[in-house]
């Protein structure tokens, strides 16, 4: 018989700060087709950078496993890294997680920060495939507790535990529905509840460009040419509404153009100016634009203007 094994983790990360996660423990329990354990672990290490100090503080239900002495001896994910390119491209493996983007993004950021190659696989994220399934959102230890789990054992943000309350929680789902796991994760529903490393890495560069671009536009606002090529706009000043701006791209044209025409753009404009929308707003917002002192003017309207 083709039997499968299936591997569940959870990382937890010393901070997150520019949005890059430094890894300080990686639990991970393999299990057997019927959820049995066969091994688990907290791989913990040693981050090599700074700790937020909300995450040691005590405060709020934040709070790491470990003492911060006790990162500092391990090893760093580099020492690791094979045995975990291996736990997760094992052949005949599943991969899940609980909210499993961001722990598969933390992978990601480690390579890059020891300068080592992507480990290629994908994962199943329980927290999405049950906040579709039930319609609404709760934490892992919200989940473990409606479905009976008893989570008194387990350790909130000990990487481990939390990797072994995802099983469970799984395994309560599947004595629920009478499937096998294997049956959940392979339906429909369950195959568009995966995220590989690739898609992960897609989002990451897509979240740089469009910070890369926004960066752009705001460093032209409050600016006025000094020698615009026209003056279709000369002196006048426009505030973009956000459903303009999410189109990076044509934003930053449009603000160029603007500016190249002999106008201003900025953000949070008062006293006088144009509040530029695709359509128009419904009369409250209208209200709240014309208090501050701006024009409604629509986006056809101003794109005509411009050359």
């Amino acid at each position: 018989m083709n039997h499968k094994s299936f591997v569940f983790f959870d990382c937890e990360c010393a901070n997150t700060f520019d949005g890059v996660g430094k890894i300080c423990s990686l639990g991970y329990v393999i299990c057997d087709d019927d959820l049995n354990i066969i091994e688990s672990e907290d791989v913990v290490m040693n981050p090599e950078c700074d700790f937020d100090w909300y995450l040691l503080s005590g405060k709020g239900d934040c709070k790491l496993a470990y003492s911060k002495d006790y990162f500092r001896i391990k090893p760093n994910f580099e020492s690791y890294y094979k045995d975990i390119k291996k736990l997760f491209t094992t052949g005949n493996r599943y991969i899940a997680g609980f909210a499993v983007s961001n722990d598969v993004g933390f992978v990601n950021d480690a390579c890059e920060r020891y300068d080592i190659p992507y480990i290629q696989f994908r994962a199943f994220d329980l927290e999405r495939y049950l906040e579709r399934k039930y319609e609404k959102k709760q934490k892992l230890v919200e989940w473990a507790q409606e479905f009976g789990v008893n989570v008194a054992k387990y350790q909130s943000h000990k990487s481990e535990d939390d990797a072994i309350m995802t099983m469970l929680c799984l395994k309560a789902e599947c004595m629920r529905t009478g499937q096998s796991v294997e049956e959940i994760i392979s339906s429909p529903e369950g195959k568009n509840c995966f995220v590989s490393n690739e898609q992960i890495l897609e989002q990451a560069a897509e979240r740089a460009y469009r910070r890369e671009m926004t960066e752009k536009i705001k460093r032209l606002y409050g600016k006025k040419s000094p020698m615009p090529h026209f003056k279709t706009v000369l002196g006048e000043r426009f505030e973009l509404d956000n459903k303009i701006l999410r189109d990076v791209d044509y934003a930053f044209e449009l603000v160029k153009k603007i500016y190249d025409n002999g106008g201003v753009t900025g953000e949070h404009l008062t006293a006088s100016g144009n509040a530029v929308f695709i359509s128009m707003p419904n009369p409250e917002h209208v209200k709240k634009i014309e208090k501050r002192g701006l024009k409604i003017m629509l986006l056809e309207e101003l794109e005509g203007l411009l050359k």
